[in-house]
């Protein structure tokens, strides 16, 4: 099977569970979307772990576990404690617990590394950790459903489409990227473009999101998004070049790691939530 049929596969099969999940399991402030993202958070770190040992040959202290804290943290304070700020608790209180695993661990070499490993630390817990729970914020949007399926359109869209319009138009122009030289000019247009016009019809014709988000302000979030989405992608190749490492790992088919499905969610997210949340 070629890298493209494997990537278009692997869409198709996350794509609809997905779907699955937000239009059939939305009980409990979408219980099931925050267990996925617990369980994929957790594995994110410990890929990320990997990379940095790879990298750094330094083994980080911080628990996989601790990160899903905040994927749950969010469910929690969306689902029963909305007047709490339970997430920005847990960040602090998980800094405060990896810089204490820090003073204890840190004497096995004189605390020679451990501004090194503070900062992979604090790396982790922003990514995926903290990123991940702006993809839980789309259930507090006023249309979830609605969101949270615009949201995964355009960050697929724009992967599947970037790597067709690259495979096919982009051999005269890669390389202008220098942290990843087989992207393309044509790739990023072509995704880009797709995300915007997915956008723009999604908006038009979907209600309650064609209520509140005019066409101009569809292919906004299409651009705005699809840009994150790139940028996603293109620090996670900055992570694995610096660990000489072609994949994160090798849990999916044809996309390498969990991490590289998962990179241009984490970095467009933020930027997703915060354009909805302005129209809002």
């Amino acid at each position: 099977m070629t890298s493209m049929a494997k990537r278009v596969l692997t869409t198709v099969v996350t794509l609809p569970t997905l779907f699955i999940i937000i239009f059939f399991l939305p009980y409990n402030s979408y219980l099931a979307l925050a267990i996925l993202a617990i369980l994929v958070s957790i594995y994110d770190a410990k890929e990320m772990k990997d990379l940095f040992f790879a990298a750094e040959g330094q083994k980080l202290n911080i628990p996989c576990v601790l990160v899903g804290i905040l994927p749950f943290s969010q469910w929690l304070e969306t689902a029963y404690f909305p007047q709490f700020p339970l997430v920005d608790l847990a960040i602090v209180l998980m800094a405060l617990t990896f810089f204490t695993l820090e003073l204890i661990y840190g004497e096995k070499d004189d605390f020679a590394k451990s501004l090194l490993r503070i900062s992979a630390d604090s790396l982790i817990l922003l990514y995926p950790g903290i990123l991940i729970t702006f993809i839980m914020k789309l259930t507090t949007t006023i249309y979830p459903t609605q969101s949270m399926l615009l949201f995964f359109l355009l960050v697929f869209g724009n992967d599947v489409f970037a790597f067709i319009f690259g495979m096919s138009f982009g051999r005269n122009n890669k390389g202008i990227v220098k942290v990843s030289p087989n992207k393309s000019i044509a790739g990023f247009v072509g995704g880009t473009a797709t995300a915007i016009l997915l956008s723009v019809l999604f908006c038009m014709f979907v209600p309650g999101i064609k209520e509140i988000v005019l066409p101009w302000q569809a292919a906004l979030i299409g651009f705005l998004t699809a840009t994150g989405a790139n940028i996603g992608d293109l620090i996670e190749s900055a992570f694995k070049r610096s660990a000489k490492v072609k994949d994160s790992g090798n849990i999916i088919p044809g996309r390498g790691g969990l991490l590289d499905s998962m990179d241009s969610m984490l970095a467009s997210a933020p930027i997703f939530w915060l354009l909805l949340s302005f129209l809002n």
